[in-house]
């Protein structure tokens, strides 16, 4: 019965995404924010009260701001959900401005990105300068939209896709000493990491990069994608300093601070809706 339930919604996800290819992409990724917005502004209730009572602890905004940008960051997810649906199509429109690419000397570099913006389009500027890269993913529950979404991502991380839960950090220290790329969203809760500052406040954060760095001498580099007017993207790449600590745990906390100390400055230094305010990033472990 689950099955035949997953079939009709990939079944509606295909007539909708037929719709779309008939329009341009700034109008689509438009249509599908509107409609992500009042679907989710309208049913998930629950949801909605916790991003709204993160934004109001978190971001001090009023009532009526946290319900504003509520509305935004639905909106603006709706606008991903197209715009990965048709990359096919932004790619040969050349949608993107791409900065060059550090050069991967014998070794793939370690790409970070956040829920901001649109990270699903994080791996273009590699895709554009030729390098390989690999993402490691969460898997959609529905697996008829799952490799929908995966045949999507597959076009732009020629290194391959990796299901979060399926993937070691061994394997992934095996590409980047491959000469292939490694890209990580890494901004969600993750209580076998380790609690430092975000926005103010303690929070678990994941480690991954840095470990795989210290194993592999990888450089580390933080991106962003900026959505300009007509789901255009231009690119913000930064080099992490790994210092030059020898000392494994504090290595791992310094860079794995200043890693999140960006992430904060991306959410102060940009409207809050920017940021998928979804995931439960304080919640501490005894809350579970």
């Amino acid at each position: 019965m689950i099955r035949i339930r997953q079939f009709i919604e990939y079944l509606f996800l295909l007539f909708f995404y037929y719709l779309l290819s008939l329009l341009p992409v700034a109008t689509g990724s438009k249509i599908t924010g509107y409609m992500c917005m009042l679907i989710f502004m309208s049913l998930s209730r629950k949801r909605k009260k916790r991003l709204k009572g993160q934004l109001r602890t978190y971001m001090n905004l009023t009532e009526r701001e946290s319900h504003q940008c509520a509305k935004l960051i639905y909106y603006h997810f709706g606008q991903n959900m197209a715009e990965l649906a048709m990359i096919k199509t932004m790619l040969k429109k050349k949608n993107f401005s791409c900065p060059k690419l550090p050069n991967q000397d014998k070794k793939g570099n370690i790409y970070v990105a956040a829920h901001f913006s649109n990270w699903e389009v994080t791996g273009i500027p590699s895709y554009q300068s030729g390098q390989k890269t690999a993402c490691v993913y969460r898997h959609i529950n529905n697996p008829f939209i799952d490799r929908f979404v995966l045949k999507r991502r597959s076009k732009i991380f020629t290194g391959g896709c990796y299901e979060k839960f399926n993937v070691t950090a061994m394997d992934l220290a095996k590409l980047i000493n491959n000469n292939i790329n490694i890209a990580l969203v890494c901004d969600e809760r993750r209580f076998n990491g380790i609690k430092i500052d975000f926005l103010g406040h303690k929070a678990y954060c994941n480690t991954v990069p840095a470990l795989l760095a210290r194993r592999t001498g990888a450089d580390i580099y933080t991106i962003r994608a900026n959505r300009e007017r007509n789901s255009n993207y231009t690119f913000v790449i930064d080099k992490i300093d790994m210092g030059k600590n020898k000392d494994k745990d504090n290595t791992i906390l310094n860079v794995t601070a200043k890693i999140n100390n960006i992430y904060s400055n991306w959410i102060l230094s940009n409207p809050s809706e920017w940021w998928l305010w979804n995931h439960e990033k304080w919640k501490q472990k005894n809350e579970e």
